[in-house]
């Protein structure tokens, strides 16, 4: 199997031109059932085929992330946010499952809408039928605007010095997707967020949550 993505927790492999499986170190059971229920209700995700225990088959998908685009500059930002936009508000209109948590990792982000809580451009692929939403990892029951300013807290964490020779423009374009982000979050939304991003067990929450902080003290 040819390996063809991968993230902290996860490895993606090509089984064949329409499907892939993914491996995860943790069960991945709610997270189809998940993606089942969206797609049920006409969300643009991809198709899962079959589940057992961290291991997850699903539709391949073709094309691009809107990361990639973005990065390329065949996207811009205001279509980038655009599309992340229509994708939250879709998906918040879906009911939430009872089975996703509440205060997932024990942050209470308030109200009970579904929430993807990683909807950022690496997670959507540009396809020819149109942007597809993965990695439905840390979906949870929560407020719309708490969605909203997860993805705002993602996108004031990136640095874009990272981006070498592209790094004015990227800093542009990101300062343009976390202000169309952050006109949709409250204050007590952002500071959720900020908490919930300081939960993360990873390596680099504690740099994050400086940014972060940096980021929101900047926007008042």
């Amino acid at each position: 199997m040819e390996l063809i993505g991968a993230g902290r927790a996860s490895q993606v492999f090509a089984l064949d031109e329409g499907r892939v499986l993914r491996r995860a170190d943790f069960d991945v059971s709610d997270e189809a059932r998940t993606m089942r229920h969206v797609r049920e209700a006409g969300y643009p995700v991809p198709e899962v085929l079959e589940v057992s225990g961290g291991e997850m088959t699903m539709e391949r998908l073709h094309g691009p992330t809107l990361a990639a685009e973005l990065i390329a500059g065949r996207i811009g930002g205001t279509q980038a946010a655009a599309i992340l936009i229509d994708l939250h508000e879709r998906l918040h209109r879906i009911p939430a499952p009872e089975w996703l948590p509440g205060a997932p990792r024990g942050v209470d982000l308030g109200g009970d809408s579904l929430l993807h809580l990683d909807l950022h451009p690496e997670n959507v692929i540009v396809t020819d039928d149109g942007p597809r939403l993965v990695d439905w990892t840390n979906a949870a029951r929560g407020a719309d605007a708490a969605d909203f300013a997860v993805s705002w807290a993602i996108l004031a964490g990136v640095e874009p010095d990272d981006f070498g020779a592209e790094a004015d423009r990227i800093a542009t374009e990101l300062g343009g997707l976390c202000a169309a982000l952050a006109e949709r979050a409250s204050a007590e939304a952002i500071e959720a967020a900020i908490a919930y991003r300081e939960a993360d067990t990873s390596v680099e929450a504690a740099e994050i949550s400086r940014a972060l902080k940096k980021a929101a003290a900047a926007s008042n």
